[in-house]
């Protein structure tokens, strides 16, 4: 067997595949990026200090110069700090997969239990290598420097004129924090250079993670109909999967085409997982092992009742009511006659700068909005992701099924800013579209909001906290589409129930148990995503030939296990749904 082995090995797709954005190049840019703003802001800081500033003030906040002083710079961080996000996504949904492959138990220990997807970007993550945390941590510090860059340039007086001039602290701050995200960017990219993945392609959508189970040994544990919605429970139902690996595998007497790339439960005694009868693992790259199917079914754990936090009621309406209450008194404080904001109102600091261009008025007055604007973006990012998410499964509720493009091949959860929004309006999903494009968008809160006021001298000598009203018109603009964008996700939530979380790929495997599904032939010895995509349709001049899909149960198999499920007869299958929930 060894020699056959070492021959069939050679045509195997070598198991070693990173998404782009974590590769070697995408991960250099970055680095590259936050070089060139490190190395801005030394110049700026050295060149003022030898010059005593920058270039005059013109004596306008509606000049050029303020759009490269008070917006430009908290910009730049932005892109730094959405390509940092993106890297941290990325990494998270594929570090599961990668513990699976590992050699060592307690590497794989609860990986198919990890979280895919980021809880939420206002907390770091705290999870997966600690090259990994490192990076995470960094970006999470990451959040800070749009504020910090909203402050980082003011006006001095210096030989009887105003000048821009860096606020020392502020700059050599932003240095420190970038010099963090650097160090820890090389790190992870050393780590992602040399780290051996255990994916053949990208784990995008609920379509690329069906091939891995169709010759596997561990979907017995996953058919049965007591699974429960608590996550803490569901991980105890499922014990014997804590060690499951990913990889290539041979049946014991296998002959030629013997191997195959599956997630299964390996014979290792030490891991507290009984051996499988059927097969063993052939390497690092590559078990099988069938058990008795789950008992039986309960109609109200078909339909489920799980939905995120950010989607229940709750939370859902009491940040859109706090959202919109605080426009309305934004709007009315703004434009009554006694708190008129273009008036400018007394800053209650002090608003002098010191030698060191440290202005407490400015920086209050810009670090505050600015800051306030990152929160809002945050948490607007975790409605959006909750809805990427969960969409694929909300067409699969359709009584009609759903074409695989825009169900099982829906990858939005995977996809980078703007990516998403074009796809989704391909598949015509028009309320992701417009969420994913906000969420993207509204990194112009903090941008905006950090570069809105300026302490000036009025015409009776008074110093003020002045506006740029143009940029305050579009920060307004941006507040209404924050609250409008919030009211369209209360609608037609009914879709979005499910049994439990599909965070993980436990949640995920747990509703895509069927055993029909799991041997359909589309799924089998399958080479990648384009080979998928053409078993199941996807691209063909005549849009019939496209498969369709659902979620529910077919009446008198697998003990009418909830699954998703292949439309192959409208009589013979009870979903879970009905048209009011698509």
């Amino acid at each position: 067997m060894g020699s056959r082995f070492q021959e069939d090995a050679k045509r195997l797709q070598p198991l070693n595949f990173k998404p782009w954005i974590l590769r070697a190049v995408p991960m250099t840019i970055l680095a590259i990026l936050i070089l060139l703003m490190m190395a801005a802001l030394i110049f700026s800081a050295r060149y003022s200090y030898a010059h005593s500033g920058l270039t005059p003030y013109p004596g306008s906040i509606y000049s050029g110069q303020y759009f490269l002083f008070r917006i430009l710079p908290q910009l730049l961080a932005a892109v730094i700090f959405i390509y940092a996000q993106s890297i941290v996504k990325a990494s998270l949904r594929i570090l599961p997969f990668t513990a699976m492959a590992s050699e060592d138990p307690r590497a794989r220990y609860l990986a198919p239990f990890q979280r895919l997807y980021p809880a939420s970007f206002l907390l770091p993550q705290f999870t997966g290598p600690w090259q990994f945390k490192i990076f995470d941590v960094a970006t999470w510090l990451t959040i800070f420097t749009i504020p910090l860059q909203s402050s980082a340039f003011t006006c001095i007086f210096v030989h009887d004129k105003w000048v821009w001039a860096p606020v020392q602290p502020v700059v050599w701050a932003l240095v420190g924090l970038y010099g963090i995200l650097l160090l820890a960017t090389v790190i992870l990219m050393m780590y992602w250079f040399v780290q051996w993945t255990g994916l053949a392609w990208d784990i995008r959508s609920i379509g690329d993670l069906l091939p891995l189970l169709n010759r596997s040994n561990i979907m017995p544990s996953y058919r049965r109909s007591d699974l429960a919605e608590d996550a803490k429970l569901f991980k105890s139902q499922l014990r014997e999967r804590w060690f499951d690996r990913l990889g290539y595998w041979k049946a014991e007497d296998a002959t030629a085409g013997g191997i195959w790339y599956t997630i299964g439960a390996p014979p290792d005694q030490d891991s507290g997982i009984a051996p499988g009868s059927m097969g063993k693992r052939v390497s690092n790259d590559t078990s099988i092992d069938l058990k008795e199917a789950a008992p039986g079914f309960s109609m109200e754990n078909a339909r489920g009742k799980y939905l995120p936090l950010p989607l229940r009621d709750g939370p859902l309406l009491a940040s859109v009511a706090v959202s919109f209450f605080l426009l309305a008194a934004l709007i009315v404080v703004s434009f009554l006659p006694q708190t008129r904001l273009e008036d400018g109102f007394l800053p209650g600091l002090n608003a002098r700068p010191d030698h060191n261009a440290f202005s407490p008025a400015n920086f209050v007055f810009s670090f505050v909005p600015a800051m306030a604007g990152m929160i809002l973006f945050l948490h607007f990012q975790v409605f959006d992701q909750s809805l990427r998410i969960l969409q694929p499964w909300a067409d699969l509720h359709d009584v009609n099924g759903s074409p695989a493009q825009r169900s099982l091949l829906a990858d939005y959860a995977a996809c980078l800013p703007l990516q998403v929004t074009w796809r989704a309006l391909r598949n015509g999903h028009w309320r992701v579209a417009v969420t994913s494009l906000l969420a993207t968008l509204f990194i112009f809160i903090p941008v905006l909001g950090g570069g809105l006021l300026m302490a000036l001298t009025g015409p009776n000598r008074t110093v003020r906290m002045y506006p740029s009203m143009p940029v305050f018109g579009v920060l307004l603009a941006f507040l209404v589409l924050y609250v409008g964008g919030l009211c369209l996700m209360v609608p037609r939530r009914r879709q979005f129930l499910l049994p439990r979380s599909v965070t993980s790929i436990a949640g995920i495997i747990s509703l895509c148990s069927a055993e029909e599904l799991t041997q359909d032939a589309a799924f089998r010895s399958v080479r990648g995503r384009r080979d998928l995509e053409n078993r199941l349709g996807v691209g063909r001049d005549d849009s019939r030939d496209e498969s369709s899909w659902f979620f529910g149960i077919v009446l008198g198999k697998d003990r009418q296990l909830a699954s998703v499920r292949r439309m192959n007869n409208l009589t013979e299958k009870l979903p879970v749904s009905s048209n009011a929930m698509a």
